[in-house]
């Protein structure tokens, strides 16, 4: 790891008032139930409630700029770090990690109907033929690739994180990237003490608008998560045993220590530097195999979270009285499979990311109910089981990189990986002319704009006025916009210098 590698990364999760995060979300979580079930007519209380419902959709609202920075970031970051065999790695990691995520979908729709005793179609719906139902299944995931902003950022951070590390020229967007993301992980590492504060203002709308089935449906869900996701672990367990060459020791000590870190944080990213630690030393992997599969991870690989989510989509629907039925889900899985890319590994992240497409999907009539209820379901323990699976699933992962692969990765040859991000010239000096940083930061604005309208509708309400300028292709332009700013700011001068070598 290059030294300064780790500087910006998100911190572990500190103690407020000598208290750990993830007990003050607990805390708060019972709180917040209390009153809703406590004082369900309280104004107060239900001014609390619609407090807590900024942050997530402020979130939704940003959604498209945060995932085009942070996956592109990661894209570009892998790329500039392992030099030559970068594209062997990127592709081989890409491609294991979609295959998780629909392994993950399959294991959990065959648990569905035995856990919660969906029909295979809703009440008064005819049974779809073969033909029809393909025919549905197409039209949905068309549609979806070309009308979902998320989707369209995601596909857009992949292809633009890579070139801007693959082409010389463009390496000064690479450097604006990786900065812009290092400094969204910090800004929400630095925001994780209102977490718990927020989770108990939703927890409230949970009896307040379905009183005590409402905490017996978010009980009842817990349940189900911790049975898939810990069966799960088995299976990824067992996997490993028999695709690579690990030990039992060595399997359980990694375990021992990354799955209750991960239950205990509740985000990714704030596992990520335990993970990596424990990946070398306790699971033995090479440390470039550690770092990769770990931070690539943290960023493509929610398969618990996926898990979790179809589980609370089914709870949420039962509350807000939504038909549906395994027909439904089967439909919504090759969606769930990309918006696993979307969501970052922060407290919360697949909840406030996956909820507003999943409404669309179903045809929700009031999604900001339909996404406020599924981020508060989302919370407490049920996140805490999803990333404990997701972190030690992203070891188990470079475990079967580092025993399998070796001879196509070329793993015995030198990567140069630190020399690489520090040769990178993209963190070098930005330009000096005054007009020019006015431009460039004017076209960022611009193009934070153009991801940031098409999403706006199931944001803030503040804020849904922008949607009524967006237009088609607006999300591909806005990131041609900021990539073409982040270039600006890093000089000319600078682009020249990475073309001359």
């Amino acid at each position: 790891m290059a030294p300064d590698e780790g500087k910006n990364r998100p911190q572990s999760v500190g103690k407020y008032f000598g208290v750990s995060l993830p007990v003050w979300v607990l805390v708060f979580l019972a709180i917040g139930l209390a009153i809703g079930l406590l004082l369900p007519k309280n104004r107060f209380a239900g001014a609390a409630y619609i407090s807590g419902t900024w942050f997530p959709k402020g979130v939704v609202t940003f959604a498209g700029p945060l995932i085009f920075a942070l996956l592109a970031a990661a894209t570009a970051k892998l790329m500039i770090l392992h030099g030559r065999r970068a594209r062997r790695l990127f592709g081989l990691i890409v491609v294991l990690y979609l295959a998780l995520g629909v392994v993950s979908l399959m294991f959990v729709t065959a648990w569905i109907p035995l856990l919660t005793k969906l029909p295979f179609v809703t009440s008064g719906a005819g049974v779809m033929g073969l033909g029809m139902w393909l025919g549905q299944f197409a039209s949905t995931f068309a549609s979806f690739l070309t009308t979902q902003p998320l989707i369209q950022a995601l596909i857009g951070a992949m292809l633009i994180g890579y070139l801007s590390a693959v082409v010389p020229a463009l390496r000064p967007v690479a450097g604006g990237l990786i900065r812009s993301s290092d400094a969204i992980l910090w800004l929400f590492s630095n925001l994780l003490w209102y977490y718990p504060i927020m989770i108990g203002c939703l927890a409230i709308g949970i009896p307040l608008k379905f009183g005590a089935k409402g905490i017996n449906a978010y009980g009842q869900t817990i349940l189900w998560t911790a049975l898939v996701t810990l069966s799960f672990s088995v299976v990824m367990i067992a996997l490993t045993f028999w695709t690579t060459k690990r030990t039992p020791k060595q399997v359980f000590s990694y375990f021992a220590a990354v799955w209750p870190t991960g239950f205990g944080t509740g985000g990714s990213y704030e596992t990520l530097a335990v993970n990596i630690v424990s990946a070398e030393q306790d699971l033995g992997l090479r440390r470039e195999i550690a770092e990769v599969s770990i931070v690539f991870g943290t960023v493509l690989n929610k398969s618990c979270a996926g898990m979790s989510m179809l589980l609370i989509t089914i709870s949420v629907t039962r509350l807000l009285h939504i038909p549906i039925s395994m027909t439904d889900i089967l439909l919504l899985l090759p969606p769930m499979l990309i918006l696993g890319l979307v969501s970052p590994g922060i407290p919360g992240g697949a909840g406030f990311f996956m909820s507003p497409i999943v409404a669309i999907l179903l045809h929700v009539h009031n999604a900001d109910t339909f996404v406020t209820t599924f981020v508060a379901m989302y919370a407490g323990l049920i996140p805490m089981f999803s990333t404990a699976g997701n972190t030690t699933n992203d070891g188990l992962v470079g475990a079967l990189l580092n025993d399998r692969f070796t001879n196509y990765l070329g793993l015995d040859e030198s990567s140069g990986a630190a020399k690489n991000l520090r040769q990178s010239p993209g963190s070098e000096a930005g330009t000096k002319s005054s007009i020019g940083k006015i431009i460039a930061w004017a076209a960022m604005l611009g193009g934070t704009w153009m991801l940031v309208s098409p999403q706006a509708l199931l944001g803030l309400n503040q804020l849904k006025w922008m949607y009524n300028y967006a237009f088609p292709g607006e999300v591909p332009l806005g990131m041609l916009i900021l990539s073409v700013s982040l270039y600006l700011l890093g000089g000319r001068k600078t682009a020249n210098k990475a073309a001359s070598r």
